[in-house]
């Protein structure tokens, strides 16, 4: 059995298999866990001893994968006495086949479906007919398609019902903010909803300025609704909201209190605020806003995956109205 630790280990190396322990302790900190690179290597040692950890492996950029020959095969197979063991070769078989990037048991019209990436034409006539010749037995109907490959993603293996629960919460949310015309009112509904949802004390979106200099609060809600005073207008270097915008990567802690990017502790202690979260939104590659919100509790590193996604998606939805040069300068 995992502990929250291994997974948020696990989840980070679906990520990037070659991350470092020193990446790992911080995101692990930054999560309210305290570890040493030493303790995070022991894991790493444990989950491949106990081979939960079985290799290490690279996210391929799918335009080189796509100059290749790609093919997906559909099996329908043809059950008899020794279709099971024949089953079980055919597992092995992909197992050990290089070609095979993935491959998956079906419900339905078909039983298999596999997906292959050859280096030449001829390469894949000849591997088709090994293929065929060693499973004629088993296969009753046999489909070769040309496929492209337009993305290839991290695995995420952990998924609870909780989870699934907060994930359709998501799109609830981008749901019901739809019926907004404007985007002003889209994104103050979403800041409300983060408020009403993911309970943080308060939530707020920034959007980068003309220059790319300074961030402009627009739109707030919970415990602090104004958008004028300290925080109106913050330099993109900001410790706690800038790297969102200059890494284009999420900045999370569970630990408000003692974090040095949070500039004033002593108003977090009155607050009772414990975790911290600011996500880029992204139009056309670039962060052009920062969604942030302070919470009274903790959240998990799943917790952080969720609102991840959400904001991702957040970026998608309003892709359109940030064609509006016009807001995104003000």
């Amino acid at each position: 059995m995992q502990d929250e630790i291994d997974k948020i280990i696990l989840t980070q190396l679906g990520k990037n298999a070659r991350i470092s322990s020193q990446e790992l302790h911080k995101i692990l900190a930054d999560l309210g866990h305290t570890i040493t690179d030493r303790g995070i290597r022991h894991r790493l040692q444990r989950l491949e001893k106990n081979n939960v950890i079985l290799g290490y492996s690279a996210i391929l950029n799918p335009n080189i994968i796509s100059d290749k020959i790609n093919r997906t095969v559909l099996l329908k197979f043809k059950y008899g006495k020794s279709s099971q063991e024949k089953i079980k070769q055919l597992i092995e078989y992909i197992n050990q086949s290089s070609f095979c990037t993935s491959s998956n048991r079906l419900s339905g019209d078909y039983d298999w479906i596999c997906n292959f990436v050859f280096d030449s034409i001829e390469q894949y006539d000849l591997e088709s007919n090994n293929f065929l010749n060693r499973f004629s037995s088993l296969i009753s109907d046999f489909r070769s398609y040309e496929s492209k490959m337009v993305k290839l993603a991290p695995y995420a293996i952990y998924d609870d019902e909780g989870i699934k629960a907060k994930k359709e919460q998501v799109f609830q949310i981008l749901s019901s903010v739809r019926k907004y015309n404007s985007l002003n009112e889209r994104l103050q509904a979403i800041v409300e909803s983060l408020v009403k949802y993911f309970d943080a004390a308060f939530a707020r979106i920034w959007f980068v300025d003309k220059d790319k200099k300074h961030l402009i609060l627009k739109f707030s809600a919970g415990r602090y609704t104004r958008i004028k005073g300290e925080f109106s207008k913050v330099s993109i270097n900001s410790l706690k909201i800038g790297p969102a915008v200059k890494t284009k990567k999420a900045v999370v802690t569970n630990d408000v209190l003692n974090d040095p990017r949070i500039k004033h502790h002593d108003w977090a202690k009155k607050e009772k605020l414990k975790s911290f979260a600011a996500y880029p939104l992204l139009y056309k590659g670039d962060a052009v806003a920062v969604l942030a919100m302070f919470s009274k509790k903790k959240f998990s590193h799943l917790d952080f995956e969720i609102l991840g996604i959400f904001c991702d998606q957040l970026s998608k939805e309003l892709a359109g109205f940030f064609e509006a040069k016009d807001f995104l300068s003000n």
